[in-house]
């Protein structure tokens, strides 16, 4: 799945993201967590983040699409660019066996929002599993993301769509120091709002500051 301009080359990585990676993060209940990349090529991790992420695309109230994603698809929109997972006390082995239930805190991805000349603008998207929420693994995501974002070449970061009934979301971009630049009004129809079209809040954040 491409964006509206195609797909799009990411920055040459200015550092050595394995000189970051892992990071190593504590939840609000003094879980350990540790973030590093998705291994595109661990077939059970993939197909474990290929189906929560298609059960919050059936849940209708937080990503744009509406329509499920086969195995290409969430691999072009999801781990097309720079990837990450969020895992419960220990990187994650590629031998071994998990409860990818009880393993998996969260993940996000990192990629160009725009092309060409205003490709150093970077976009995000993260999801927690749901037995992790309320623990502030968005938080600790979020702010790993900024220590990520300038490490890959990107100079800046926009949110295009945090949906305004997402209170939760919104409080993470405020509290992690994202501005608020602009609203998309009516800009998607949500299940978790039947009755109306929900405005969409645009987050912007200067890496070079």
């Amino acid at each position: 799945m491409s964006t509206a301009y195609g797909k799009i080359p990411k920055p040459k990585t200015s550092t050595d993201l394995d000189s970051i990676l892992p990071i190593k993060k504590v939840l609000r209940n003094n879980q350990v967590a540790f973030i590093q990349k998705v291994d595109p090529n661990n077939a059970s991790l993939v197909d474990y983040l290929h189906l929560r992420f298609n059960d919050e695309i059936e849940a209708g109230s937080t990503y744009p699409q509406e329509n499920l994603l086969d195995e290409q698809q969430f691999r072009d929109y999801f781990l097309g660019s720079d990837a990450f997972v969020m895992s419960k006390d220990s990187i994650i082995d590629p031998n071994t066996t998990y409860d990818w239930n009880d393993k998996i805190i969260g993940m996000f991805y990192i990629k160009p929002n725009y092309p060409g000349r205003c490709s150093h603008i970077c976009n995000g998207g993260f999801f927690v599993m749901n037995s992790y929420r309320g623990l502030g693994a968005g938080v600790v995501m979020g702010e790993a993301f900024k220590v990520l974002v300038p490490a890959i070449g990107y100079k800046a970061s926009m949110f295009n769509l945090v949906f305004e009934n997402n209170p939760a979301s919104i409080s993470i971009w405020r509290k992690l120091g994202f501005e608020q630049v602009g609203r998309v009004p009516n800009a998607a129809r949500l299940k978790n709002s039947p009755d109306k079209l929900v405005d969409a809040l645009m987050f912007y954040y200067d890496f070079t500051k």
